[in-house]
């Protein structure tokens, strides 16, 4: 049997150990309480540092002015409706412009951006920041079409403008640019700054005068001169290839065709085409050759036409009886943005007797190669698309020659 004393005796023990493990569980939660009290000064610190470091306010984008019909949709709505100048655009609000139709877009920067008909433009992200310049963000996407960017010079500039493709991502400094976004490929043309274009793991840098070409397969980008020349076999070393020959006489009145042959009067694989025709009945005729291009300008800064004329003999002075009859010529057929057909004319005789109309031609000297270049931005206003090249003789009888001929594009 237990003896009842022993009970007694042990419970000032039994008490001083509870005492002493109340204490260490008192002292265990004071110091979780100053380690969670620490970790949430530590989180707010840093929750501060990051709110502090990437807060932003939305910055809006202003509509500054459109010609035609362009269409507005406000993010998360599935319809657009007709946009008007002055209205704002925010994170994930769409523009697109119509056929024949164009609109200027303001950035909170500053930043002008020119869109061309039938493009699309979506605002990503416009956003300032509220305590760090760093949080500032300005993200653009085009879906196609052309667009100008011209992003002025800010002495506190922190973030640069973003532009994402299709086919490829890229930043730009301040400067001039054209996007050029088409079905296959992506064409961008650095004026003038720098852009820096996002090529999977590989950063490619475009400098001023370059522009890169940049299709579905990404690695197969090349990157060329900002004016890009259009023109296939354009010195002639691969003989007749992409051009298609063609000769077309007067009616009622039947007379021999004209003649076109290949000559070597330059250094290197080059030729030069030699167009004669030597008539029996003085009927007007065209020899020469063409070729199609289709080739899209909208929004083109320049279109340079360049080539190397020779005349040797004509039998009408000047450009013919209605200046439509030179030695030499030189046809741009194209399409302007309303899709009206323009076309541009260019001869070139050695002299003109007779004063016959020259309005369309251009005075040589007889027998020596001449360089001769024009921009067609500057004579045929504004240009949607290049359709077809001609060089070609006309009149009755003539004998000149043409090579080395470009068609310079951005």
């Amino acid at each position: 049997m237990n003896d009842p004393t022993s009970f007694i005796a042990a419970t000032p023990a039994a008490a001083r150990r509870t005492e002493q493990q109340m204490r260490r569980l008192t002292w265990m939660a004071v110091l979780l309480g100053l380690l969670a009290s620490v970790g949430l000064v530590v989180f707010a610190g840093r929750w501060g540092v990051q709110t502090l470091r990437h807060s932003s306010a939305p910055a809006p984008s202003v509509l500054e002015s459109i010609a035609g019909v362009v269409l507005y949709r406000e993010a998360d709505q599935r319809s657009d409706v007709s946009a008007e100048a002055g209205i704002q655009l925010f994170d994930g609000d769409e523009l697109a412009t119509s056929f024949g139709s164009t609109a200027v877009v303001r950035l909170f920067d500053g930043t002008n951006l020119e869109l061309f008909p039938e493009a699309r433009l979506r605002i990503e992200a416009a956003r300032v920041g509220r305590f760090n310049s760093g949080a500032t963000e300005a993200r653009l996407a085009i879906e196609r079409g052309t667009a100008r960017l011209t992003i002025p010079a800010l002495a506190d500039r922190s973030h640069a403008i973003t532009v994402v493709t299709p086919h490829a991502p890229a930043t730009f400094a301040s400067g001039a640019y054209t996007l050029r976004v088409g079905p296959n490929d992506t064409r961008i043309s650095v004026w003038e700054g720098q852009s820096q274009v996002q090529m999977g793991v590989e950063q490619v840098i475009v400098e001023d005068g370059e522009k890169l070409v940049v299709g579905k397969d990404p690695p197969r980008y090349r990157v060329v001169d900002v004016l890009e020349n259009i023109v296939g076999n354009g010195e002639f070393a691969s003989r007749y290839e992409d051009w298609e020959p063609w000769d077309e006489r007067e009616q009622g009145r039947p007379d021999v065709p004209g003649r076109i042959e290949l000559t070597s009067p330059f250094v290197g694989s080059g030729h030069a085409l030699r167009v004669t025709r030597d008539s029996i009945r003085d009927a007007h005729n065209e020899t020469g050759l063409r070729q199609r291009l289709g080739r899209d300008v909208n929004g083109a800064r320049a279109v340079v036409l360049k080539a190397k004329v020779k005349v040797d003999f004509s039998s009408l002075s000047g450009g013919g009886y209605l200046g439509s009859e030179f030695p030499m010529m030189i046809r741009v057929r194209a399409r302007d943005r309303r899709g009206s057909d323009q076309i541009w004319t260019q001869g070139f005789y050695y002299a003109n007797p007779e004063n016959r109309p020259t309005e369309r031609g251009t005075l040589v000297t007889r027998g020596e190669w001449v360089e001769y270049s024009a921009d067609l931005t500057q004579v045929m206003g504004q240009l949607s698309t290049i359709e077809v090249l001609e060089v070609f003789g006309a009149g009755h009888t003539f004998d000149a020659s043409i090579a080395g001929i470009r068609l310079l594009v951005d």
